[in-house]
């Protein structure tokens, strides 16, 4: 099966050129990109498929999250979004004022219902802060667990590539050794 320029490909492996034969690697779904050797000779190409599989180590760890999140820490992530936003605070800002301005007498139809030093309102703001900082504890360990989970794939990852990293040099090496025999028997 051959892989035209701009088609994305249909699984992560390497290609090869169909006019020069050079090799690259596609994941899936990337589009392929022209040869560098034959787009600099101003010719086109295609890439034909190697037996060659490319095995990705990483993952999208925000959504591995997102999609393993139960319904408490999705209400516990709405919650922590909301309350780190500019509208909570205009609303209690609102709220605030509101409640001051119907306890100084302000609208005295309604009564002071809780009169300065505003006991109700203290009691209320100290609950809800226990209340929200729970929510916030909650959300800052499922980032911890984000980021535990991003450090172990950076670890995989850079074993992996060092991995190939040692294979390249070895394989440099074997030619160098194989260069430096020709020269020496000439």
């Amino acid at each position: 099966m051959t892989l035209k320029i701009g088609e994305p490909a249909t699984e992560a492996r390497i290609y090869k050129c169909s006019r020069c034969g050079n090799l690259k690697a596609f994941l899936q779904a990337e589009q392929a990109a022209p040869c560098e050797t034959c787009a600099a000779e101003g010719k086109s190409n295609t890439w034909s498929k190697t037996t060659k599989r490319i095995f990705t180590v990483a993952k999208n760890i925000n959504k591995e999250f997102a999609k393993n999140r139960t319904a408490t820490q999705k209400i516990s992530d709405w919650i922590t979004d909301f309350c780190g936003s500019m509208l909570f605070v205009y609303l209690h800002s609102l709220w605030f004022a509101i409640w001051i301005l119907l306890n100084i007498g302000i609208f005295a139809f309604f009564g002071l219902f809780d009169p300065y030093p505003y006991g109700l309102l203290t009691m209320i703001v100290s609950l809800e802060a226990i209340v929200l900082s729970t929510f916030i504890l909650i959300s800052q360990n499922r980032q911890a667990e984000k980021a535990d989970m991003r450090a172990e794939m950076d670890y995989r990852i850079n074993l992996k590539a060092e991995k190939e990293i040692a294979e390249i040099l070895a394989r440099l090496k074997n030619v160098e050794r194989k260069i430096n025999n020709k020269r020496v028997k000439k």
